[in-house]
C-alpha cells in the first residue's frame, strides 16, 4: 500500500510528518513494533494492517514537536532583557505545544564563557557556538519568572501518557539525544506543573487581550520558536501591530522570536535568525540559530 494514499492531494512536508508521525505512535504503543526497521517491506505491511487508523490520525492530528534544545539560545535572549529592564519576567509563548520552553529557567546551561543555572537540575543543555560567544558576564544575570502562560491551538498535556506519546512520535527513531532531552524535559514539567498555564486558541487573537492585562512592575515576554513561520501573512503582520500598540503604553514589553522567511535580513535558509526587541527601543538581531538548536552564534555586543 502506498504511502500517497494517506496524503493530501498536493502533499507537503506537513502531511508526510503526520505520516509517519502516525506509524511511530503504533510502534510506540506496540500496535506494530517492526514497522519502523528501515525495510520498506515492513513499512508497507504497517500501512495495509492500519490503514484505518492511520487515515485517521493523519487528518485529525497537528504535527507537535517541543525541543526544549532551543532553549540554549532564548535563554541569553532573556537574560539580556532582564540585565536591560532589570524586573521580574512574565513568559507569555506563542505555540508552545506543552510548555516544556517555558521552564527554561529549570534547566542547566553550559556554553563556552560559563554554566548558568542550578547545579541540581534534571537536564543540561549546551550547543555549538559559531562566531562570537554567549558573554560570560551575561551568564551572571538571575532570571526572576513569576508567571508563565502559552497559546496554542491544541496544547498537549504532557502530564498523561498520551500526551507524552504524543510528543514522542515525532522524534524519529535514532535520535537518542533528542529523545533524552523530551523525557528529561517531561520530568522536569510533571515535577512543576502548576507553574505552566496553558491556554487553547488563536494568539494573534488572544494576545491583544492579555497585553492589555498585562502588569506594570513586571517585563512581559513575548516569545515563539517556527510557529510565526505557519501564519499567513496577514495574520503575521496583525500580530506585529499588536505587539507595536502594546509596547506603545509605556507597560515593559520584550519580544523574542525566530524571524519569518519573509522577515530575514540575510539571504541564508538554513538557520533561524533570532530577534530581541526591548521596547521602546527597535528590533535587534540576537542570534544565528540552527533549527533545532544545536548550534549557536550570538551577535549582540555584551
Amino acid at each position: 500500500m502506498p504511502a500517497q494514499r494517506f496524503l493530501g492531494s498536493t502533499p507537503d512536508s506537513h502531511d508526510a510528518l503526520r505520516l509517519f508521525g502516525a506509524v511511530h505512535h503504533l510502534v510506540l504503543t506496540g500496535v506494530a513494533p517492526g514497522a519502523l526497521t528501515g525495510e520498506p517491506d515492513d513499512f508497507r505491511a504497517a500501512l495495509a494492517a492500519n490503514a484505518e487508523t492511520i487515515g485517521q490520525r493523519v487528518r485529525e492530528q497537528g504535527v507537535q514537536t517541543n525541543e526544549v534544545q532551543r532553549c540554549t539560545a532564548l535563554l541569553p535572549a532573556f537574560l539580556t532583557v532582564a540585565r536591560e529592564t532589570g524586573k521580574p519576567i512574565e513568559l507569555l509563548e506563542l505555540g508552545p505545544s506543552a510548555g516544556l520552553n517555558l521552564l527554561l529557567d529549570r534547566y542547566r546551561y553550559r556554553y563556552a564563557t560559563g554554566t548558568w543555572g542550578m547545579s541540581t537540575a534534571r537536564l543540561e543543555l549546551s550547543t555549538r557556538e559559531r562566531g562570537r560567544r554567549v558573554p560570560g558576564t551575561l551568564l551572571g544575570t538571575e532570571l526572576e519568572i513569576r508567571r508563565r502562560r502559552g497559546i496554542d491551538l491544541a496544547p498537549v498535556d504532557v502530564a498523561s501518557e498520551d500526551g507524552y506519546l504524543l510528543l514522542r512520535s515525532f522524534v524519529w527513531p535514532g535520535l537518542e539525544d533528542r529523545v533524552r532531552r523530551l523525557d528529561t524535559a517531561v520530568a522536569t514539567l510533571r515535577e512543576h506543573r502548576t507553574r505552566v498555564e496553558l491556554l487553547e486558541g488563536d494568539y494573534v487573537e488572544l494576545v491583544p487581550e492579555l497585553l492589555e492585562a498585562r502588569p506594570v512592575d513586571a517585563v512581559t515576554i513575548v516569545f515563539q520558536t517556527a510557529s510565526t513561520g505557519y501564519l499567513p501573512a496577514q495574520a503575521a503582520a496583525q500580530l506585529r501591530d499588536t505587539l507595536a500598540a502594546a509596547g506603545a503604553d509605556g507597560r515593559p514589553l520584550a519580544w523574542v522570536s525566530t524571524r519569518r522567511t519573509d522577515e530575514r535580513e540575510g539571504e541564508r535558509d538554513d538557520m533561524y535568525e533570532l530577534e530581541l526587541r526591548v521596547w521602546p527601543a527597535e528590533a535587534r538581531l540576537a542570534c544565528h540559530m540552527d533549527f533545532h538548536g544545536n548550534w549557536l552564534e550570538w551577535l549582540l555586543e555584551s
